[in-house]
């Protein structure tokens, strides 16, 4: 995915500054599709580490720490470290309100995480649909950056933001503004890129905010390890 959406950033600047066949435009995202399938086919040769950090209010109400590597099917298999300790349960209405008010952070955190897999890694396709519209843009992001910005990503009034930095070739984060299911109450999260020493692509670390609910999400992947083949 970081070859694929480098690639993408370079196809967006020449077109930018001359124009270029559509046909050669698609060769370029063929190729770009490709290399982001070898990516996500290297990722799944690591095992990893996963933190998560749930904050209420700027507060850090709990820690998760989740040892991670792809299974068979290609999905994300978890297994539990380090889990936070069970909240003590209060009694009578108080401890009702409190119970029902857990219950719904949990289903609101369950949407979020959810909408952030439809969002990361970008999907080529989705990206593609927003170009063929001719709605996407590009512009500086200071020094040595650029920003490709793709609205209606997903969701009617979304936006996906790739900011890349032209120097050494490579993506340095991801910005999506989006929603769960009104878009009143905005869900926005960021992901800093990072790069393993054999150049595959990564999500270094993801932060999650829900404004309404002032409640924020922090996953933190490290120590990637290559598996025994």
């Amino acid at each position: 995915m970081l070859r694929f959406l480098a690639a993408l950033a370079f196809s967006a600047c020449a077109l930018a500054s001359t124009p270029a066949p559509a046909q050669d435009l698609q060769q370029k995202l063929a190729a770009a599709k490709q290399s982001a399938a070898q990516n996500q086919q290297a990722l799944r040769s690591y095992a990893w580490i996963e933190k998560v950090e749930l904050s209420l209010k700027g507060e850090v109400k709990n820690t998760t720490v989740n040892s991670c590597r792809y299974g068979p099917d290609g999905k994300v298999q978890k297994t539990t470290v380090v889990a936070p300790p069970p909240a003590e349960k209060k009694r009578g209405l108080r401890g009702k309100i409190v119970e029902k008010k857990t219950g719904e952070m949990k289903a609101e955190l369950e949407a979020a995480a959810a909408l952030v897999h439809g969002y990361v890694p970008p999907d080529p396709g989705l990206i593609q649909v927003v170009m063929n519209a001719g709605t996407a843009s590009l512009s500086q992001a200071g020094p040595g950056a650029v920003v490709l910005k793709f609205p209606g990503y997903q969701k009617a009034g979304d936006s996906l933001s790739l900011t890349f930095d032209s120097a050494v070739k490579a993506l340095r984060q991801i910005d999506v503004a989006s929603y769960l299911d009104d878009p009143k109450s905005p869900v926005t999260f960021r992901v800093a890129m990072q790069a393993l020493p054999d150049g595959t692509g990564y999500p270094g670390s993801v932060v999650l905010t829900i404004p309404a609910s002032q409640v924020e999400v922090r996953i933190t992947n490290s120590n990637y390890q290559k598996l025994a083949q």
